[in-house]
């Protein structure tokens, strides 16, 4: 469906010469990524207003946007695919946020922060195979990332023992699925594998 579109709006801009020929395949690509991430911004809203916690939607939409685009992860091979796994993590994240009380979490909290933090520092980034990566962004990438990690598990752990805050299950979910997508990625399993 996305490439459908994609392919109409590139047809259209073609037709009124706004683009060159030449350059279809960079804007049915482009326009791939935008419809994309718009789908993935309404999914978070629409979940967010259904489950009527509209600013932890946002919230953990900020949070796990930022770490898959420094850190990386899975990456499904259609878009109704990354759509529907994107839709499932997000509901399954706010219903988490929404309705698990606070004090039957303590012992997940310290498991998915471990977990996060441990999986952050040893596999990000997992690069994409379209876009690869030079050692020195990926030693980069791997301190910022492993940084906001530890960074936002302070903040969930401030969150938990000050305040008593759900939002330290929303932080804590949130880092544990995107240390979750990392670990199941990581094309260093299979060269170990196959050595």
């Amino acid at each position: 469906m996305i490439e459908n579109i994609s392919s109409d709006i590139v047809s259209i801009l073609i037709r009124y010469q706004t683009i060159d020929i030449s350059e279809i395949s960079v804007y049915q690509y482009g326009f791939e990524v935008l419809i994309s991430s718009f789908l993935t911004c309404l999914i978070a809203l629409v979940s967010g207003l259904i489950l009527k916690c509209v600013s932890a939607s946002i919230t953990y939409f900020i949070i796990f946007a930022i770490l898959r685009t420094i850190c990386g992860g899975f990456h499904s091979k259609t878009y109704l695919s990354c759509n529907l796994i994107f839709t499932i993590v997000t509901l399954s994240v706010l219903i988490m946020f929404k309705f698990l009380p606070l004090e039957h979490f303590s012992e997940l909290h310290y498991i998915f922060l471990l977990f996060s933090v441990l999986i952050t520092y040893y596999y990000a980034p997992v690069e994409n195979e379209n876009k690869p990566l030079t050692m020195r962004q990926k030693k980069t990438f791997r301190i910022i990332g492993t940084s906001m990690v530890l960074m936002l598990a302070i903040v969930s752990c401030v969150l938990n023992i000050k305040f008593r805050s759900s939002y330290c299950i929303l932080i804590d979910s949130t880092l544990y699925v995107v240390a979750f997508s990392m670990f199941v990625t990581d094309p260093r399993k299979g060269e170990k594998q196959n050595e």
